[in-house]
């Protein structure tokens, strides 16, 4: 399906060597930063004797991620997070945060060589770890009277949205969450009915 994008299933591991370092890619599931940064820290406290501990992650879709970003951890700049990046981007992984610890083995591989070994590590690591397609969300709050509630619930049953949340106030709250495809068609028939008290606001 158009817009759908992988994510990894669990914890992955794989470990190549070039020319004597030993390159260990390790991979999480991550739906935050905060997550993302726990798990590098943890990669750091496993490996301490390691040379280098650099890293990569998509939050959300590649196609649109909410945060995404690299870290060559005292590698020559650009010669190792930003290929990392370009792996998963280029194979639609998102929701995903990537660790390739490097063990110096004493022959240098130069700009290019740090590329090509950070690169392949992660294209290893993808090929081998289990991945399920997921497809993009949309969230968003919408506020109504009560007097709406039937057509409100015909219009979430229609659009496939879930509702997270929920507030029955002076008006009702929800918050919902439904397939970024639906949101113009199900934000177009909530404005239909503006002039009745429905309002929404899409959450970014």
């Amino acid at each position: 399906m158009e817009g759908q994008y992988r994510v990894p299933v669990g914890e992955f591991e794989v470990e190549t060597e070039v020319k004597k370092s030993r390159f260990i890619a390790t991979g999480v599931p991550v739906a935050s930063e905060p997550e993302m940064r726990a798990f590098i820290d943890s990669q750091r406290r496993r490996f301490p004797s390691a040379n280098h501990h650099c890293s990569a992650y998509v939050i959300g879709a590649p196609a649109k991620p909410r945060a995404a970003g690299s870290d060559d951890d005292g590698e020559p700049s650009g010669t190792a997070g930003k290929p990392m990046l370009n792996v998963l981007m280029g194979q639609e992984v998102g929701d995903v945060c990537v660790v390739v610890t490097r063990f110096f083995g004493g022959i240098k591989l130069g700009a290019g060589g740090l590329v090509r070994a950070y690169g392949a590590a992660v294209k290893e690591l993808l090929a081998e770890w289990p991945l399920e397609a997921r497809e993009p969300m949309a969230a968003l709050v919408l506020r109504f009277p009560y007097d709406q509630q039937g057509i409100i619930d015909s219009l979430i049953g229609r659009f496939e949205a879930s509702v997270g949340g929920s507030d029955y106030g002076a008006d009702v709250s929800l918050n919902l969450q439904l397939p970024q495809r639906n949101l113009d068609d199900l934000t177009a028939a909530l404005d239909e009915r503006g002039h009745l008290g429905v309002s929404y606001k899409v959450e970014l």
